[in-house]
């Protein structure tokens, strides 16, 4: 709710010009203000916000998404459940907690809007309007949700192969690769240098490997002695584990990096599909450098993939992957229509065969390349019970909505006023 605040803050201490009727759906009004307030809202900035070009695709966007919760809004008057006065001021004084709670004192709270010009009582009528509408579009949208779920087919399979625009619209399954790409520290020369020293200390029997744990390791394992105890393929980040598991039982490694900082391990036990290790860490935190090299090397590979490096050995040679069952970076069918920002920009439109641009993952501690495979059949039996009802919910209800909207629109007048 701070968000909403601070764009009716600014809204209220813009120009008077702002107060323009762009849209009219039904009885409801779209103003300017409002499509500016969604713009900040979305994380643009209030200068850009104030002055963006009603041309624009993203100022259209805005507007788009306004009329069509006010069509929902109408919808809902129509059909007799917008909130009550009891259930709006109830969500009003939720708001009005919430953004009381950002300031340190009532004081501060006061002065943030006299700075903007407005009153408690402006501000609570502010709300009062934007979560009534709020309120109705999702009562209107749970009512129809529900119908629709009613409805919906109990054979998934069949009813993704007879609706394949809906279902590439909403999950746009793809057979992607990837070559995964650890972003490692890069100001490590101190702390590989201190872990040779050591290395060399247990090599010689001045100390044990335990012993030089608890001395030197910066993490919870120097209570033990370093010991990690047993883990199996998955479970550590993935250089950690490519080295653990190429050791044989008392052999040490390193030192060596992960996007943690600098390792020692040792193997001290293992089966067919475990290893027990103990390590010593000197941990070294990432900086944005890092990242940006880890992108120049993503690139530099990108390069040679598409002069002809072959991907599987691109893999093979290059990739980190976190999960063992990815065999030559195969992550199967990936619905990446529920992806979101960056890495769904990366692979959305991508052409069977297609390479992606290097896009940053696992919160900018590696750098992922994909690929879409040139079979893009979907076997559906690869997913669960669970998932393809999952799946079938997702794609019934925006088939359903979809057509819900189509309806809205033909029966409730809207006009464009620019």
């Amino acid at each position: 709710m701070i968000n909403i605040v601070l764009c009716i803050a600014a809204l209220i201490s813009a120009p008077m010009t702002l107060e323009r009727v762009v849209a009219v759906v039904g009885s409801e009004p779209v103003l300017h203000s409002d499509v500016v307030s969604l713009l900040i809202e979305s994380g643009i900035d209030e200068e850009t916000a104030f002055e963006i070009d009603q041309s624009s695709p993203s100022y259209q966007l805005g507007m788009e998404q306004l009329i069509e919760e006010k069509l929902l809004v109408e919808a809902a008057r129509r059909e007799d459940i917008y909130p009550g006065r009891t259930e709006i001021e109830a969500a009003v004084d939720e708001a009005m907690t919430e953004v009381r709670s950002s300031f340190y004192t009532e004081q501060e709270f006061m002065d943030f809007l006299a700075s903007t010009g407005m009153t408690v009582a402006g501000l609570r009528d502010s709300y009062t309007s934007i979560l009534g509408d709020r309120i109705a579009s999702e009562n209107y949208v749970r009512l129809k949700a529900g119908n629709a779920m009613i409805t919906a087919p109990s054979d998934a399979v069949s009813f993704f192969i007879e609706n394949p625009e809906t279902v590439q619209e909403v999950l746009t399954p793809t057979n992607l690769s990837w070559i995964y790409l650890p972003v490692l520290p890069g100001d490590t020369g101190e702390a590989e240098e201190l872990l040779s020293e050591v290395r060399a200390l247990i090599e010689t029997g001045e100390t044990t490997f335990s012993a030089a744990a608890a001395a030197y390791s910066q993490d919870g394992s120097a209570l033990t002695g370093g010991d990690l105890g047993w883990f199996s393929r998955g479970d550590m980040t993935a250089a950690f584990e490519g080295v653990a598991f190429g050791l044989e039982p008392g052999e040490i490694a390193g030192p060596f990096l992960t996007p943690f900082g600098v390792h020692l391990i040792k193997l001290t036990d293992r089966d067919e599909e475990r290893v027990r290790a103990s390590h010593i860490i000197i941990i070294v935190q990432l900086t944005p450098a890092d990242l940006d090299k880890t992108f120049e090397q993503a690139e530099e590979l990108i390069a040679d993939l598409e002069a002809g490096m072959d991907f599987t050995e691109a893999v093979n040679d290059f990739s980190f992957d976190p999960d063992p069952g990815h065999l030559e970076g195969f992550l199967g069918t990936v619905n990446v229509g529920a992806w979101e920002g960056e890495m769904r920009e990366a692979v959305i439109n991508l052409n069977p065969g297609e390479i992606s641009r290097p896009v940053a993952v696992e919160q900018e501690m590696a750098v992922a390349i994909f690929k879409a495979g040139e079979d893009q059949l979907v076997d559906w039996a690869d997913f669960s019970e669970d998932e393809l009802t999952s799946m079938l919910q997702s794609v019934y209800w925006q088939n359903y909505y979809s057509g819900m909207m189509e309806s809205l629109r033909a029966d409730i007048p809207i006009v464009i006023n620019f």
